[in-house]
Formats: structure tokens, sequence, C-alpha cells
């Protein structure tokens, strides 16, 4: 195995134990390796539950955790072409720890390229972005073997969601209404889910999960594609377009194109009822993350997670309050 190189800590592994972070870099070198690759010479690219390194034509992204990635390039591999997912040229499993390689895409993460876009072309990237996700929605029937009922941060059951919920309440201290109105969201998404369309969502439809080269180019990273409401992608999509980095409210362009597609896509009767679940939820997993890594020297309602909750929690209902109407 390659040893791990220097001292220094990635920031996406600053929460990690040292010693695992060093031998996920070790796998992924020795997987490189076998594809013409060197480690040394590739970028770390975004991301957090895999670890990806992208240089030398090639792209390796593997589980930080001891697990599969099977059902992912099944998936990957059923996907139409339009979806632009980058060739898969080999997978499998070190030391438990799942892998793929795929061929290198000529683009620039979208999250980190955001920034020096003109809001028209943010407006742009969000349409885009969307009509290769709807690809992915319209091939439902096709893919859906292929694609579970929960994961991501969507739970199996209510009982599970109601659980994150009650670790949510201790660490934000909410009152007794707040308690009330967050449970009263999550109930009504379990209730009304069942009640809709089921689709294939992305179950991560995150900026960094794009590519950019003058347009969107590929849509990446499967593993939390999930059969649900359309509602999940959708409100991923709009908090994209319409939150900062540190979890507050913008108002750009983009926001607002997000939220004309929802608008649009959402189930016209139980729509606002679920793309406010499905936000709370997102939220809710995010929170056990951070509680997770034991932030002791950050101020628990700066976390991101928790301020996007509490807005959610308002009684307009935070960034999503052109979606849900009057008063819920």
């Amino acid at each position: 195995m390659t040893p791990e190189t220097g001292t220094d800590v990635h920031p996406l592994d600053q929460h990690r134990d040292p010693s695992d972070a060093a031998l996920v870099r070790g796998l992924a070198a020795e997987v490189a390796t076998r594809y013409g690759g060197d480690l040394t010479r590739m970028r770390r690219a975004n991301g957090y539950s895999n670890a990806t390194w992208v240089g030398d034509g090639i792209a390796v992204r593997i589980a930080h955790t001891p697990v599969d990635m099977a059902h992912e390039v099944a998936l990957v591999r059923a996907l139409p072409r339009e979806v632009g997912h980058p060739e898969i040229l080999g997978e499998g499993t070190s030391e438990g720890h799942g892998w793929i390689v795929t061929r290198e895409v000529r683009g620039q993460n979208l999250h980190e390229v955001w920034p020096s876009l003109t809001p028209a072309e943010q407006r742009r990237a969000i349409d885009q972005l969307w009509a290769r996700t709807q690809i992915v929605h319209e091939a439902a029937a096709s893919l859906e073997t292929h694609v579970p009922s929960h994961g991501g941060f969507v739970p199996a059951t209510l009982d599970d969601a109601l659980a994150a919920t009650g670790r949510a309440e201790v660490a934000l201290g909410l009152s007794g209404a707040q308690q009330s109105r967050l449970r009263g969201i999550i109930e009504g998404y379990f209730e009304t889910a069942p009640l809709v369309a089921q689709t294939i969502n992305h179950g991560d439809l995150a900026l960094m999960n794009a590519l950019w080269d003058g347009e969107v180019v590929a849509l990446l990273d499967f593993e939390f594609a999930v059969l649900g409401p359309a509602e999940i992608d959708l409100c991923r999509l709009v908090c994209e377009a319409s939150v900062s980095d540190d979890g507050r409210r913008v108002e750009p362009e983009a926001g607002d194109a997000a939220v004309e597609i929802a608008a649009r896509h959402m189930d016209p009767i139980h729509g606002p009822a679920l793309i406010h679940g499905a936000a709370v939820l997102d939220q809710l997993r995010d929170l056990d993350i951070s509680l997770g890594h034991d932030q002791t020297d950050d101020c628990v309602e700066d976390w991101r997670p928790c301020r996007l909750l509490n807005d959610l929690l308002d009684a307009d209902g935070g960034y999503l309050a052109p979606l849900l109407g009057p008063h819920r």
C-alpha cells in the first residue's frame, strides 16, 4: 500500500481519524496506479462520504468507510447517456472500501466555480442541472430495480425520522411550539409521500455533484439515489440556489430559477407538504453528521443545518416560503 505522504490534513479530512484518512488515501493511490494514474499528481475533489481524486485522465472515488459500491455502479451503467455521467472504467473493493474509477471529464466542479459565474450563468446552470436530473426522473421505469425506497437523507420509517427529530430538539433547544411544528412537518411528509408518483431521485442534488464547462456537462455521484417523490430533488435544488455555504438566505437569479422549477414540478396537491418535509429531513441528516463530528469549538447555532432547520421552522417556511403558500 502506498503510505500517506506529508503530515498536512486535507480540509475534507479534518473531522476524520488521521489513520483512517491515510488508509483511504493509500488505497486510492493503489487503485489510481492500476489505471495509469499517480495520486501525487491528482487533485482532491469535493465530496464528504467518499474521497475523490481527479487527474491523469481518470477520477478515483473511494468510500471512507467499508461499503460496497456495486449498486451505484449498476445504476450508473443503466443511466441514459444524456445524464452525462463519466464513463466507468472499473470498480471494486479494497479492504472493504468500495471504489469506482471513471474517465476524467473536462470541466470544473460547479460548487467550486459558482462564485465566479455571472447571475445569468448561475441561472442557466440551475436550469441545466434540473434538465439532466429530469432525464433520470423520466427513466424511472427502467431504473427503479437499482434504487431503494430510502437512503441518504430519506429515512426508512417515520420512527427513524422521529428519532432524528428528537436529537435535533435537544441539540437546538427547541421550544414546545417548534417541536410540535417540526414533528408535524415530518409526519406530513410520511403521510403524503405514498400518495404521489414515485420517481428516481438523485438524492444528493448539490452543486458539487455537477461539472461545469461553460454549461453543465455532467451529473455525478448517485450513491444516494432513492425512489420517492420528486420533491426530494426539488428541495435540494432550491436550497443549493437560495442558501449560502454558511446557511444564510440569499436572493440570486438562480434562486428564482429554482423556485420556478419547483413550482412547475411539485405535486399540485401534496407538493408543499412534501418539499417542506424533504427539506427538513435533509437538514436533520446533516445535523446528525455535525453532531458526530463533536465540533466542541463551534457554537451549535452557527452550524449550517441548525440555521436552516430554524429557518424552515419559521412561520413562512424560510427559503421555501415562495412554495408553501399561506401560513401552514
